[in-house]
């Protein structure tokens, strides 16, 4: 994570009440270094462990697969959903006493941040965070293993060379009309950023009613836009970039372009539950997340960019680091007040409740 969001998240749990110099203290100090081996062994009898996660569909038993094999005595679960569904879901279990997961990988908003600061996550050093840098650590509790970034898509087949959009305008192109596909922003917390960069960064104007007008389709999740895009169904989309990697390399007929004019970076956070009903293994599983073994996996099967200084490059898309006009703090641009907002106008404009 930036280090400008981190000192944003600081500065919001002190506002809340939270001490800040406690807070930078345990960061700067460090949580104490359990031994390892003690650790494996208790997973090792727990048995199991409960993965809750938005990564890619058909990259999760891949990636798992290959836990299993580095710890074939630890059997794995996991539950997947879009970010927003899953942080519900968890909050809403942890305020009930339903402690079901183990470690949890989305993409933090507010009210995420609402969450840790009331409890949800367990403050511990996993042996592999010595490779990262102290930016993509959060008071030894947030791990920040996956950045997201929005990408326009277009089925090559459908739509002729020199007609691709290149820009977010370009979606609102009537000669478009019924055949651009998005997320909702109701289930997503990329997209409701996204449109924030839209309106107050870009002046694009009313993005929902300009799709409303535009018959824009929308879909669950990256996985089902893309596979909607490859069918046909629709010819270009708006989305992460979680599903493009796997695509490409299946060889599917897939044009893409990441706008100049830029967007506003997600990342995807891991931390394992304060409360987990198996916290040996849960950090077990944490830990090799962190490593170049699991962060190559990630990188392999979820299809986004990893934050391990080794992992190696991609070979179908481009590095964060190339791209133009990338608001790396994309945080910063979007609170729960204006999640709601956003996400209450377009249910509105989309007659959707």
């Amino acid at each position: 994570m930036p280090a400008s969001t981190r000192r944003t998240f600081l500065s919001w749990l002190a506002g809340g009440g939270v001490s800040l110099a406690a807070l930078m203290k345990s960061a700067r100090y460090g949580h104490a270094q359990e031994n390892w081996d003690e650790v494996v062994a208790a997973a090792k009898k727990e048995g199991k462990v409960v993965f809750y996660n938005n990564l890619q569909p058909d990259g999760i038993e891949p990636i798992l697969r290959k836990f299993r094999a580095r710890y074939p005595d630890i059997s794995t679960e996991h539950i997947r959903l879009g970010s927003n569904p899953l942080n519900e879901r968890f909050g809403t279990e942890y305020n009930a006493g339903r402690h079901l997961a183990d470690v949890v990988i989305t993409i933090a908003d507010q009210n995420f941040y609402k969450g840790i600061e009331s409890g949800w996550a367990e403050k511990w050093s996993p042996p592999e965070a010595k490779s990262y840098a102290p930016e993509w650590i959060v008071d030894d509790m947030l791990f920040t293993t996956q950045q997201l970034r929005e990408v326009i898509i277009w089925n090559t087949n459908l739509v002729k060379p020199g007609e691709e959009p290149k820009e977010w305008k370009d979606l609102f192109d009537p000669k478009w009309k019924g055949k651009v596909a998005m997320n909702p922003p109701w289930r997503s917390i990329p997209t409701q950023q996204l449109i924030v960069y839209w309106e107050d960064k870009l002046k694009l104007g009313d993005t929902a009613q300009m799709f409303k007008d535009n018959n824009v389709r929308f879909f669950e999740g990256s996985a089902g836009i893309i596979q909607a895009v490859v069918r046909g169904d629709v010819a270009i989309a708006e989305l992460t970039d979680l599903s493009v990697y796997g695509m490409l390399e299946d060889g599917a007929p897939l044009g893409f372009v990441y706008p100049d004019s830029g967007f506003p970076l997600s990342v995807n956070r891991m931390f394992v539950a304060k409360h987990a009903p198996h916290p040996n293994a849960a950090k077990v599983l944490g830990n090799w997340l962190l490593s170049l073994e699991g962060q190559t996996a990630l990188q392999e099967h979820a299809g986004l960019p990893v934050t391990h200084p080794d992992a190696p490059p991609r070979k179908h898309l481009p590095a964060t680091k190339d791209l133009k006009n990338v608001m790396v703090d994309g945080e910063s641009i979007i609170n729960p007040e204006l999640q709601k907002k956003v996400v209450n106008h377009w249910r509105t404009v989309f007659g959707v409740r």
